[in-house]
């Protein structure tokens, strides 16, 4: 800057024709910056100088290569953002401030900054990477300098900034980054895209001249970059939002679609949209659909100006006109979708046609529009052509979602392809869900318009020879396709059910019997006619000469074939409308004719299939006449279990014996097996066959064809491949269905059979994957959990006496000698035999333990020990595939059945715990089942240290002694690290069942040399013996150091070694550097040794240890998982029983003072505060009943004053849950004065509110029905003296059941939810589940219980129920439900009523009728009384008059 040293000198600089100025000198841009920021020059208007040299240079050079580009120089914008800062003191940062830059719009009328604006986008969209400090410096400016410049831009000025705003938004700079639009939003600093696009969008309507002109240039240049940009589903950020409004407005503005009205044909949009469609083939059809419904509401938004005009001006002319202009344009988007073949253009006219649905742009007289959508449905039955080929899978589906909409618009549109659509539907694959949508609709509108007959000759034709040959050449392909098709789905054959008995209309009946008999006639007198010329050209059958020709072909087994998989098929199809029938609709005369005709039917079809296709072994050579015979017996057996029709078919004489040879057979397809054992199993139920003979012949099957397989079956019968699959599906039938008769049949010897089949069934080789489908496991999973198997006492017998077999090899095991071989490598039973035992005990598990004699327990727990040793030796020493999960499995019965016997002092020897603790588990758990191991084995070492401190307070405390000898000894060597853990179990037993004054002098001795190891052991590896130690996070340790601590307590003994470490652990854990791993595992361990510490404080410390055991506990949980906030509760119940009087009320009121919320707390830790004074509550110390008192009154009368506490989420519910406990653990603590608190709580939860959630919370209802629930079976004392407000309680829960009736108005809503409490949703209202909550409720307060009080009189009260006293409040309650039934703006759904039935005929029984008279004069209308009678009625019906 030297020798510039005026405002002069300045602007001759700037102004010089060349940059720098003076050669070797600044360039003009440092220049200006060191002027602006030179406070000394004075340059009159600096500001405005600058501004114009800046504008002027940018516009001037905008044009120039990039790097000598000033537009794309980050120091120009800088400077320009620098002078506009500052030229607004008085507001600064607000870019609408337009008095504090008096010189800028005039400034921005000579130099036109939309061209800068433009040129510095071009380079941005053309970039790779973006600059985002020069770019936000750039959107400020532009911020500012906009809305001050833009009055002076034209239309098409503001167009083309808004096309720039568009290419910027589908650069490839934008794409690297991201690639989805959604980072334009990201670009939006400032608003500075936002308020181009609203100023475009300003222009646009107030242009209303140039629109067409507009339209033309944004269709020439910038339409494939919008679609590019928006989003196809309409649910984008705002900008984009802003931006596609913006297009839809230029090309779907009044003057525009007026012209396309008029013209009837826009041939630029189908232009421009084909040119984008060359340009972005995967872009164009996403957008189609979205554009198609901006039109059609365009065209709505102006049909007064489009069509209001003229001599038709009526209503339904100009909404048909507005149809017509729709249609045509969904025509042009039908022409577009259809350009291509692919799935994205199929899914195109998917949401075209969804569009002209939800709008219901399609008029009836439309002709045009008609033809257009039959084209459609043509162009998708089409489609169907090939609907079995899976590599078409998502055509197919866009087809039949196309028929489906078509169907929704106007059924008649397709009605006339049913023929074609039916046939093409029989193979689409199971896998697409549309065709099930699809076929009910059909069924839906057949059965509006009682046309269902039609529906099923539609259903019958599609199973015809001719479509199957279509399907596939073999006709073992077809059956298969056909089969998993959505024509033979259960839930397709459902639906048709439901429609046929509920919608055939009674003239209806006979036909259709008669068209389903002629149809199967026709399909079996095919087969017949086909099979006997098989047969005379064979030289098989019947002729007066033989035919002179070649030798048969292979076609002609496979054309049998054909039609005997069409019988099949058809014949499955129709006995589901058979079996439908609405006979009860039916006079008496017409029942009878149809039951004779469905009669006549199996005498004309089934009886001569089975005659012919059992008659001979050369029928059942022939794959056609298995599937015959099957499909013979499905008509059978669906016609005799056929309710309505009562028919008793009786297989002829001879047809059983050879039903029984076909069996056994190899050559006989799986799925005529599974249908003759039924069909047998049914005439034995019948007694037209003995079971004896059917019975052996299904255990034979059984027994060659389950035993040991691996087999799944999905459930349908094609899935039947092999015998492999047939046997899992007949011991399915079995299980499923005709276990009860078994039971009854069977002999001793066929039930052992049976009982051996089951348990040998499950013994598979160990598999990386479960099976997927019904396998023999889970058959037998099943079983077991039938309550119906239990109570088979014959065959429960059997199938125990398999499993005490299975176990028999460790019956005359010697435990101590099986133990001895544990440190050699010695004779050990088979793999095969410990795998039979493994297995037995993984049935064992399965079992409920009630269901055992307690002599086979005991057996079996004897068993177990030895099969738990010998798996481990099997593990240990041999290659099997038995793992950890067997060994747990065997812990997991015997800690259930020691748990059931109770006695595990008699049944569990010294010898097994000693194995246990040595070779329980080896090593650290690695993974989920050694973790499930490790705890198993310590819950049953648990279990036996618990009993031995029993015997040991009964003065046998030899093995006591013994083991605390033995830990002191793994203590002192550093070995056996499951002692540790043991060690620590034993320490809580003898804490917490005995004292020390009840155990003997050398046990105690035994004990004092414990703690001395556990210090001995724990000290220095803590590395507490140095000043400036750090502990180590090792949870074992740390947990060996705390109950070393409280052995030393319990024994009283008095140690200066031990220091106080649970402060300085927990500040290591909440430090920075903690990590969540180690809260997780070390939060429990930690607050019990802060609890632990306490006791041992002086007084004036607890309360400071007090607090930072809280914060702890509130630190740890917000980090915590809910398992590892089980964990720290646990720790925190079984320490808390250990802390004394003093100690434990300073806690609770520590914990009180951090209840209100004005204390500073956040909601979650006030929450979890709450839930700490619950866990505190329920394991207070003894002699804490009077502090407990105190702290409920207080916490309740808390939450009683602050609102908050039941209209915050995350409070609510613990609160509920507080008095949940209270109420129900604790009844004898909630006093008299407790009461107004709890009622105002209730009332609080349950009034109504002008703000709800937005999902309901169910758990409220269910917690208040709780609390109630408690205090009336519990504390009816209390209840007695607040009747009222009981009742009045009730009176909310019903009403509370209520919900809105569909399509309320917004006020209408308003007024039923405003009675609602805040946790009801209004799209969510409750359920049956919570009306049968309240009905228990009701219910219980008729039922006699013992009030829990302290004190002696508490023993001498008799059970008392509320019937009496609550009598007079009951009709209250019941005017509460009718008047919830009859409230015109709500619903009570009938699930609802029928769930709340048992309460109130509870509240009818208290009532009595002179109370129910009284209420219906004084309390009821007329809507009221109806209900009321009904109710009345119902519990008429019901009532125990005292007869019989």
């Amino acid at each position: 800057m030297r020798g510039l040293q005026n405002a002069q000198d300045f602007i001759r600089a700037l102004k010089a024709p060349s940059d720098p100025p003076h050669e070797g000198g600044p360039l003009k841009i440092d220049i200006a910056r060191q002027a602006w920021e030179d406070s000394l020059l004075y340059v009159p208007n600096k500001a405005e100088a600058i501004s114009d040299w800046l504008l002027s240079r940018l516009l001037k050079d905008r044009s120039r290569e990039r790097s000598e580009n000033p537009v794309f120089d980050t120091r120009y914008w800088l400077l320009l953002a620098d002078v506009l800062a500052c030229s607004s003191p008085a507001r600064e940062g607000d870019p609408s401030t337009r008095t504090s830059r008096p010189w800028l719009v005039p400034l921005l009328n000579r130099v036109p900054v939309a061209p800068i604006i433009l040129s510095y986008f071009e380079l941005l969209s053309e970039s790779d990477s973006i600059d985002f400090e020069q770019y936000k410096l750039v959107a400020w400016c532009v911020s500012v300098l906009w809305p001050l410049a833009v009055p002076k831009f034209s239309p098409e000025t503001l167009l083309e900034c808004f096309g720039a705003v568009l290419q910027l938004g589908v650069s490839s700079m934008l794409s690297a980054l991201d690639g989805s639009p959604g980072t334009l939003q990201e670009l939006d600093h400032a608003n500075a895209l936002s308020v181009i696009v609203s100023s475009y969008r300003t222009s646009l309507a107030s242009s209303a001249a140039k629109r067409k002109q507009i339209n033309t240039l944004f269709l020439q240049k910038h339409l494939p970059f919008w679609l590019q940009l928006v989003p196809a589903d309409g649910h984008g950020q705002a900008l984009l939002s802003d931006v596609y409004d913006a297009g839809i407005e230029t090309m779907f503005g009044l003057e525009v679609v007026k012209q396309m009205t008029d013209s009837k044909y826009d041939t630029a949009l189908l232009e421009a949209l084909e040119d984008a469609s060359i340009q972005s083939p995967a872009v164009v059809p996403c957008s189609i659909p979205r554009l198609f419904a901006s039109y059609v509401r365009s065209v709505k938004r102006h049909k007064s100006a489009l069509f209001g005009q003229g001599s038709s001006r009526a209503p339904g002319h100009i909404l048909e006109q507005v149809q017509a202009a729709s249609m045509v344009f969904y025509g042009t988007c039908n022409t577009l979708a259809r350009k291509s073949a692919d799935d994205a253009s199929w899914q195109c006219l998917v949401s075209l046609l969804e569009v002209v649905e939800r709008e219901n742009v399609l008029s009836v007289e439309d002709e045009e529009a008609h033809t257009l959508l039959r084209g459609d449905g043509d162009l998708a039955v089409e489609a169907l052509a090939v609907a079995w080929d899976e590599s078409h899978a998502s055509r197919t589906d866009c087809a039949l979602k196309i028929l489906a909409t078509l169907a929704r618009i106007d059924y008649d549109l397709t009605s006339a392809a049913f023929a074609v659509i039916y046939p093409r539907l029989l193979a689409v694959p199971g896998s697409i869900s549309s065709a099930l949508q699809y076929l009910r609709l059909l069924l839906e509108y057949e059965s509006k318009t009682r046309t269902l007959p039609s529906a099923i000759e539609h259903v019958s034709e599609a199973f015809s020879v001719q479509h199957l040959k279509r399907i596939s050449d073999s006709p073992h392909t077809a059956y298969q396709l056909a089969s998993a098709g959505p024509l033979t789905s259960l839930p397709f054959l459902d639906e048709l059910s439901r429609a046929v008995h509920g919608f055939l209309t009674p003239g209806q009946v006979l036909d259709t019997i008669a068209y389903v008999a002629r149809t199967l006639k026709d399909a079996y007198g095919r087969l017949v006619e086909r099979d006997a010329r098989v047969s005379a050209v064979r030289g098989d059958g019947p002729r007066k000469k033989r035919r002179k020709s070649n030798a048969p072909s292979s076609e002609d087994g496979s054309e049998s074939e054909y039609h005997a998989v069409s019988f099949d098929l058809i014949a499955r199809t129709m006995i589901v409308v058979l079996r439908s029938l609405p006979l009860h609709s039916l006079t008496d005369d017409a029942r009878a004719e149809a039951e004779r005709s469905v009669q006549d039917l199996y005498h004309a079809v089934a009886s001569p299939a089975l005659a012919q296709g059992l008659g001979g072994p050369s029928q059942l050579v022939s794959r056609s006449w298995q599937i015959v015979v099957t499909g013979a017996l499905r008509l059978h057996y669906g016609l005799a279990r056929a309710p309505a029709l009562q028919l008793e078919l009786r297989l002829e004489d001879e047809l059983p014996s050879a039903m029984l040879q076909c069996v056994p057979s190899p050559d006989v397809i799986p799925d005529l097996v599974v249908e003759l054992l039924r069909t047998m199993l049914h005439q034995c139920s019948l007694g037209f066959l003995q079971p004896e003979a059917v019975l052996d012949r299904l255990l034979d099957y059984l027994e060659m064809h389950v035993a040991g397989d691996t087999a799944s079956w999905t459930g349908r019968v094609h899935a039947l491949h092999g015998h492999d699959t047939g046997g899992v599906a007949v011991l399915h039938l079995l299980v499923d269905r005709w276990l009860p008769d078994f039971d009854t049949w069977a002999t001793s010897k066929q039930l052992e059979r049976l009982a051996a089949i089951l348990v040998n069934a499950g013994r598979l080789p160990h598999v990386s994957q479960s099976p997927i489908g019904l396998s023999v496991q889970t058959v037998l999973s099943r079983l077991l959990r039938d309550a119906q198997f239990w109570e088979l006492l014959t065959f429960r017998d059997a199938f125990i006496s398999e499993l005490v077999e299975h176990t028999a090899p460790m019956a005359g095991v010697d435990l101590p000698d099986l133990l001895s071989r544990l440190a050699a490598d010695t004779t050990r039973p088979s793999a095969d035999v410990v795998s039979q035992i493994a297995w037995a005990y993984k049935v064992l598990l399965l079992i409920p333990a009630e269901y055992l004699p307690r002599a086979t327990h005991i057996e079996f727990l004897k068993r177990g020990f030895a099969a738990d040793v010998t798996v481990y030796l099997t593990l240990r020493y041999a290659k099997s595939w038995l793992s950890e999960q067997d060994l747990l499995v065997i812990r997991k019965v015997l800690r259930r059945t020691i748990d059931h016997l109770g006695l595990i002092e008699n049944v569990i020897s010294k010898e097994f715990m000693g194995y246990l603790l040595e070779h329980g588990i080896n090593g650290e758990a690695v993974n989920d089942a050694s973790r499930d191991l490790r705890l198993a084995t310590m819950n049953l070492v648990d279990m036996y240290q618990g009993s031995l401190v029993r015997l040991a307070k009964k003065g046998k405390a030899d093995s006591v002694v013994e083991l605390a000898h033995r830990y002191a000894e793994a203590f002192d060597s550093a070995d056996a690290k499951i002692n540790f853990e043991a060690s620590s179990l034993l320490i809580d037993s003898l804490v917490q069942s005995a004292s020390p004054s009840e155990l003997p002098a050398p046990c105690i001795d035994s004990l004092r040399n414990l703690h001395k190891s556990m210090l001995n052991y724990s000290l220095p590896r803590l590395g507490l013996g140095s000043d400036d130690y750090t502990i180590p996070l090792d949870r074992s340790l740390l947990d060996i150091w705390f109950h070393s601590r409280i052995l030393g307590r319990w024994l009283d003994v008095d140690d200066v070694r031990i220091p106080v470490i649970g402060r300085q652990l927990s500040r290591r854990l909440l430090s920075p550097v903690g990590s969540k791993e180690n809260i997780s595992s070390l939060g429990s361990v930690v607050l019990s040794i802060l609890l632990g510490e306490l006791q041992d404080a002086a007084t004036l410390e607890v309360r400071e240890g007090l607090e930072f055991m809280v914060v702890a506990y509130l630190a740890f949980a917000r980090t915590a998982s809910p398992s590892d906030i089980t964990g720290l509760e646990s720790q925190l119940a079984s320490a808390c029983k250990t802390l004394s009087t003093d100690t434990f009320s300073s806690l609770l009121d520590l914990v009180y003072d951090g209840l209100p919320l004005h204390k500073g707390l956040s909601s979650p830790d006030v929450a979890r505060l709450i839930r700490l004074s619950s866990i505190l509550l329920r394991d207070a110390p003894e002699g804490t009943a009077k502090i407990c008192q105190s702290h409920t009154t207080q916490c309740l009368n808390l939450f009683a004053d602050d609102e908050q506490f039941t209209t915050d989420p995350c409070l609510r519910g613990e609160v509920l849950d507080f008095l949940a406990r209270q109420c129900g653990d604790r009844p004898a603590s909630i006093r008299t004065a407790d009461l107004s608190s709890l009622w105002s709580i209730l009332r609080a939860l349950l009034s109504g509110s002008t703000a709800h959630e937005q999902s309901t919370d169910s758990t409220v209802f269910h917690g208040i029905v709780n609390v109630l629930n408690a205090l009336v079976r519990l504390r009816r004392d209390l209840i007695l003296n607040t009747l009222p407000h009981l009742g009045f309680v009730l009176r909310q829960l019903v009403a509370c059941l209520r919900s809105l009736r569909p399509q309320l108005g917004g006020k209408q809503s308003r007024l039923v939810m405003d009675t609602l409490p805040r946790w009801i949703s209004p799209s969510g209202p409750l359920s049956g589940q919570e009306s049968k909550a309240l009905a228990r409720l009701l219910t219980t307060l008729t039922t006699k219980t013992i009030v829990r009080t302290h004190g002696a009189a508490a023993d001498s009260q008799k059970p008392e129920s509320l019937t009496r006293a609550f009598s007079k409040h009951a009709a209250y309650v019941l005017t509460a439900y009718v008047e919830a039934v009859n409230e015109p703006l709500c619903l009570v759904s009938s699930g609802i009523r029928k769930e709340l039935q048992p309460g109130l005929f509870a509240l009818c029984e208290m009532l009595g009728e002179h109370t129910r008279d009284a209420m219906m004069v004084s309390a009821l209308d007329v809507g009221g009384k109806a209900t009321m009678k009904v109710l009345w009625r119902e519990y008429e019906k019901q009532r125990y008059v005292g007869k019989g």
